[in-house]
């Protein structure tokens, strides 16, 4: 199911661990994607047991989640769909990756 520009993304709003993803990716064991209000995605990665987290900007275009890095000259557009289960896959223009949701916010 892929939402469209006109519709909330409140869909999206909680804690996304990544289940899978293609190597090509070079996705970091255990990332967690944590979409907050009003645009705010936290990016968190384990260095070396220790949880650290990138703060960027998002929003949803259509079936593309756009994201931005406020701290570096950095913006990336991915494809999205929620899954039965809820799964998140992106789909990085072929490259894919699936997360699960572990805590939802409302």
């Amino acid at each position: 199911m892929l939402y469209s520009t006109g519709m909330s993304t409140d869909w999206l709003l909680g804690i996304w661990r990544l289940v899978h993803a293609d190597a090509s990716l070079d996705f970091a064991p255990g990332v967690r994607m944590e979409f907050l209000p009003d645009g705010l995605l936290r990016y968190h990665v384990d260095v070396g047991g220790q949880d650290q987290s990138i703060d960027l900007l998002y929003r949803v275009d259509g079936d593309l989640l756009c994201t931005e890095n406020p701290a570096a000259p950095h913006s990336m557009r991915v494809r999205i769909a929620l899954a039965e289960a809820d799964a998140l896959h992106l789909d990085f223009g072929g490259a894919q990756a699936t997360l699960r949701r572990i805590e939802q916010r409302l």
